[in-house]
């Protein structure tokens, strides 16, 4: 069992469709398989073998998934670790992790000579702008790895946006799977064609034989994307299927309503990293004349767990949402199993769902279970699952603020707030105040406004002493901007603004 086997049947099946363009530069199937062959070859003739942990930092382009299935038929283990989770964190799980290989550019090459006691188990460097011209002399054939279907075929690190960061361990069966249900769920054939403005999708997609249009962007930092150039990639190629953080899409639909641009082609526009406002929706209703948006619910850890369009909650949810209920992430999505444990706690089970956390039993104890015979993982996330079996988002564990009477969930309280006029964003704090905790609503204002007016005072007391949910809520403070996450750039930290709250309460 081999992820790399999935883009071998593409080669097969599909010799001469494009398969990823980037730039000026384009590769069919046939050509790209070739080149992972070549890859493969190379990295082994530089010592990288069956095993080998192999740290990847490469920008998005052809080169990325080229060498990540070229580790694949190797039976090399890729480690892919956000750069944007922080200095400290990355040499950390770089320490942790002890790689015997890095492909990188030569400024991360340099940044591993400055900290090199973090990179001191690096013995292979190789230059992510190179390798293709240095495999060019290698076979054009690879006999790949047939790697049992519980071995650790990569890790993926955690973006550590609610604690410390942590390397997730895939096997070629999870991503086989995970390949087989995301084709499922938005029924994808080898006629679409794919704008990955978050990288890793891409080898999803690639292995179900879409070309790749990759879009001029920075997808590490999506709230600073050029909206035009996403919306020129769609419209110059008939774009079907687009993936990436909502930070992005909220700029492309600004763009496109202000400038009257509609997208006909894209069927399937998919949101995924923190919950969607209601708005957003709306928004892309006016831009999809023939599709809708989507947001899948998942984590690092187990994914997907669920689905739901925005259509359907436009029509079906919003209403409850709006009065409190959370956002609804949809129906579980087969063979997944779904439970609320411990009356909140979402726990999922099924063959997405990873076994462990690398080098961390700790972690991986804390957050699995064994029930029914089963292995059950820990979202991490609170919420409810209803009558119909699809699952309510109420927020994160850690973000739930606890009274001596009562839990006040973040989602609930926050999104009937975010109705109002002038309102960007609210998030919900439990900060610590002469020893005691004091349930606090920290409002972000779509004009960046920090002046607190009678008149938004007088509604947001309004809508607290509407919803029993809510009435506990005693402190509003406004904040020009919140901290978000690094990843996706839209997960509002929490963390954070309680510890401001509590600074500027002192």
């Amino acid at each position: 069992m081999n992820t790399a086997t999935l883009l071998e049947k593409q080669a097969r099946d599909l010799p001469d469709k494009t398969a990823i363009v980037h730039n000026d530069e384009s590769i069919t199937f046939k050509a790209l398989d070739e080149l992972i062959n070549r890859l493969a070859h190379y990295f082994q003739r530089r010592g990288i073998v069956q095993g080998s942990k192999v740290l990847l930092f490469i920008r998005p382009s052809i080169e990325l998934p080229a060498a990540t299935f070229a580790l694949f038929k190797i039976g090399a283990v890729p480690v892919f670790i956000d750069p944007g989770m922080g200095r400290k964190n990355l040499l950390r799980a770089v320490k942790e992790v002890a790689p015997i290989a890095m492909i990188a550019p030569s400024s991360v090459q340099m940044l591993a000579r400055v900290f090199r006691p973090s990179f001191s188990s690096v013995a292979i460097k190789l230059d992510c702008a190179k390798i293709l011209e240095a495999s060019q002399k290698e076979e054009s054939s690879f006999e790949t790895y047939d790697a049992p279907e519980d071995e650790m075929a990569a890790i993926l690190f955690t973006s550590g946006a609610t604690g410390k960061p942590k390397g997730v361990v895939y096997t070629h069966k999870i991503f086989i799977t995970q390949t087989a249900l995301l084709q499922q769920m938005y029924g994808l054939t080898s006629n679409d064609v794919d704008c990955p403005c978050f990288p890793l999708f891409s080898f999803f997609t690639l292995a179900m034989g879409l070309t790749s249009f990759i879009p001029p962007i920075d997808p590490s930092k999506p709230s600073e994307i050029d909206p035009s150039a996403v919306v020129a990639t769609i419209q110059n190629n008939n774009v079907t299927f687009a993936a990436g953080s909502p930070a992005i899409w909220m700029k492309v639909a600004d763009y496109c309503i202000a400038h009257d641009i509609e997208l006909p082609s894209l069927k399937s526009l998919v949101m995924f990293g923190a919950p969607v406002a209601l708005s957003m929706h709306e928004k892309w209703q006016k831009v999809l004349p023939n599709g809708t948006t989507y947001t899948p619910y998942g984590a690092t850890e187990s994914l997907p767990i669920s689905n739901i369009s925005g259509n359907y909650i436009l029509e079906h949810t919003s209403d409850a949402t709006c009065k409190g209920a959370g956002v609804c992430v949809g129906p579980v999505v087969p063979p997944l199993e779904a439970r609320i444990y411990n009356d909140d706690e979402i726990i999922v089970s099924g063959p997405v769902v990873t076994t462990e956390y690398y080098n961390e039993a700790e972690a991986t104890r804390a957050s699995k279970l064994s029930l029914d015979g089963a292995l059950w993982h820990k979202v991490g996330d609170v919420g409810t699952i209803d009558e119909q079996g699809r699952i309510w988002f109420w927020g994160r564990n850690s973000h739930v603020v606890d009274l001596e009477d009562r839990k006040m969930y973040p989602i609930p309280c926050e999104l009937v707030f975010n109705q109002l006029d002038g309102i960007k964003r609210t998030a919900l704090v439990g900060p610590i105040i002469d020893e005691k905790v004091v349930p606090t609503l920290v409002i972000e204002m779509e004009d960046g406004s920090t002046r607190m007016t009678d008149e938004l005072l007088g509604a947001l007391q309004d809508t607290r002493n509407r919803f029993e949910h809510t009435l506990p809520i005693e402190l509003f403070y406004l904040k020009r901007s919140f901290p978000v996450d690094v990843r996706h750039n839209i997960k509002i930290d929490r963390l954070a603004l309680r510890r401001w709250v509590e600074d500027k309460a002192i």
